[in-house]
This record gives C-alpha cells, structure tokens and sequence, in this order.
C-alpha cells in the first residue's frame, strides 16, 4: 500500500499510543501495547497538530489550525508512521470493516499502515500442518483460526473419547468421532472460509510422515504428537523440514505440574532440533550425576486445561509470527524451549544454541531459506 502525507491525507494517532508531555518540550509516545516508548522534543505548534489527529480533517486544515505546515510536518509523520504510532484516516475504515479488526490493531503495533495488510494477507494464506490432534494440537488450532489463518491441514487416526474432554476443545457430542472431523468442524464454526485438509491417519514411521507432508505442502508445521514419542516425531520433522526449508514450531506438552514450550525452528536460520538434542543430554549428564534413572512405561499422568493452553497458546504465537514472515516480528522461541511451573506460576528457559557439530546450519541448508522480508 502507497502511503502518501499529502495535504488532503486525513491521519490520527494509533489507538494504543499515548502522547504524553515530559516538559521542555518533551513528549513520550507510549505504546500501550507493547510497551514502547518514543521520545522527541518538538515545537509547540508540531506538537499541537500531533495532538490533534484524529481523522476528522485533512492534514493541511489541522496545520492550518496550529500555524504549521504540512512541509514542516511531514518528515515527523514518516518518522510516527513507520515505527506504528500514526496511521491513515483510509486505513484505520478497512481495518474497522473487517471482522479480524482485533487481530489487524494488534498487528499494526508491529507493522506500519503501509506493510499491515500484506503481513495479515501472508498469515492469512499461511498453510499449517498440525500433526497430533489432542489436547494440544486442537487449541492450537482453534486459537489458529481465530486469529485469521485459513488453511489447515491435521494429521490424526483417534477418536474422541471421553478422557478428551477435560483439556481438549471437543465435547460430549464429538465422541466417536474422528478428531480430525470434530476439529474441522470446530473451525468452519469460526469461520466459513477455513479451509481443512483431513488426514485421518496414525503417523508411524518417518517415511509415511514425510509422503503426507510432501503431498498436503504445508507452510509451517506444528508438532503436536506423542506416539512413539515426542523425540521420535520431532526427529522425523526436523529431517524432513530441513532438506524442504519449512520451518516448524515443537508444541510441548505438559508432564506433572509443568506445561511445555517447545522450540521453533528455520532451517538455516536457528538451532535445529538435534541441536538442542546435543545441549540438552550435556545439561542432562551434568544435573543427573549420581542419580538413578527411572523409567515407567504409559504412565496415566494427570492433566489440566489451563497447562495444555498455556502450551497452545505460545505454540500459536511462533506460528503467527511465522506467518507473517517479517523480521518486525521474529520468533520467541527460536535457540530456545521453555516451562510454565504450576506451582509457581514461573516460566523459565533453556537455551539451546545452534550446535556446529550438528551441521544443520551448513551453507548449503542456508541458501534454499527465503530470508524474513522487512
């Protein structure tokens, strides 16, 4: 979109920003939510035009009024627009005539008004493969889809069962069902232009994963599955993501009193999953020494709704930023994996570095990722 601060153009200041006075002519633009703030010493008339957008009049009525300029103006209305505390009169009415109006005002703390609508078109687009559709994988979906993706492909072969319900989005009336068609169903509730891809299947070794993978030709994929296990799963998408470039977000899960936040990974760009593999057992021969290890095969741990949507939840945020594919707004959890402790209310992480010995970062993965656009 061409943003043009002409004298006709109608502006106002960003629903989440403050103007406020810090005197000498000192004014901090506070943005609400995000938690940043600018700061600039301007003139009293610049300040009084400032203040005084709100989309009513044109840009040359509101200078007129303070006995400015729009050529004064106009270098300190890039400035505003582009670090996302000013906007367009014309904007500001698409984004209020759109249902995901909440999602494009979160969005435009981010990007600026000129980049907003093709960052929220790409997550819009974005193809998201969710393997596992349990407890996690199913929020995740559904916070997906509220936020405004459309295209969903979920890879599952069980049935809701009753067990389900107490931390999953299924209810009384989808046991028996398949998972993949209750979520499907979930999703075309929230919106009639979801698209989904069912796949009703138990993944069961790398090879039959990577046949799925390669027909549905997701965007990102999120792993959500625990059979065989999760190190196995994961194992098997970080081979095929890395020779394909896909990037891919591990969900979690939650073990005990503690949620799960699992990493997110380019290829090319973070530390891979056999990364923190490598950190992870150095970490695990050093706190364990002299510890005996047990090991209790399905084990009925119990569970909580609120552990599996703290896991969804971040595993949906790395997918959005993602989607969005912008260096304005990177993934959290890239070198690292993370917990949420019950007991504490705490969340603490890892870091898990990119490993040299692993060779996933090797110039030739390198150079088949497309880097983040600005």
């Amino acid at each position: 979109m061409q943003i043009e601060f002409t004298p006709t153009s109608r502006w106002l200041i960003r629903p989440s920003i403050s103007m406020i006075p810090a005197g000498d002519g000192i004014f901090d633009f506070f943005q609400s939510s995000t938690r940043r703030s600018m700061r600039f010493r301007l003139r009293s008339e610049i300040a009084n035009v400032v203040r005084s957008l709100d989309g009513s009049r044109c840009l040359e009525e509101v200078c007129q009024a303070h006995g400015a300029t729009v050529t004064q103006i106009s270098r300190f209305m890039e400035v505003l627009h582009e670090r996302c505390a000013v906007e367009p009169k014309v904007v500001r009415d698409a984004i209020d005539a759109t249902e995901h109006y909440r999602v494009l005002n979160f969005l435009g703390d981010y990007f600026p008004a000129a980049e907003l609508f093709a960052a929220f078109e790409r997550l819009r687009s974005t193809r998201v493969a969710i393997l596992g559709c349990g407890a996690v994988g199913s929020w995740t979906a559904v916070q997906l889809a509220h936020s405004g993706l459309e295209n969903f492909i979920v890879i599952d072969g069980d049935h809701v069962e009753e067990s389900n319900l107490n931390r999953s989005i299924f209810l009384h009336e989808d046991i028996g069902a398949p998972k993949v068609e209750a979520i499907a169903s979930s999703l075309h509730r929230i919106s009639q232009g979801v698209r989904v891809r069912m796949v009703k299947e138990n993944v069961c070794d790398a090879d039959r994963l990577r046949a799925l993978l390669s027909e549905a030709r997701p965007d990102v994929i999120v792993n959500c599955a625990d059979e065989p296990s999760v190190d196995i799963t994961s194992a098997w998408i970080n081979e095929y993501c890395q020779h394909q470039g896909i990037p891919y977000v591990i969900a979690g899960g939650y073990n005990l009193h503690l949620s799960l936040i699992g990493m997110t990974v380019t290829p090319g760009e973070s530390a891979c999953f056999n990364c923190s593999r490598i950190t992870l057992d150095e970490l695990e021969d050093e706190s364990l020494q002299g510890v005996r290890r047990l090991w209790r095969p399905k084990r009925n741990l119990g569970s909580l709704s609120p552990l599996t949507g703290i896991t969804s939840s971040l595993a949906a945020s790395e997918v959005l930023r993602l989607a969005v594919r912008s260096d304005r707004l990177r993934p959290a959890m890239w070198n690292r994996r993370g917990e949420f402790n019950f007991l504490t209310n705490e969340l603490s992480f890892v870091n898990l570095p990119p490993r040299s010995e692993c060779g996933c970062t090797a110039e030739s993965i390198r150079s088949r990722v497309p880097k983040y656009s600005q």
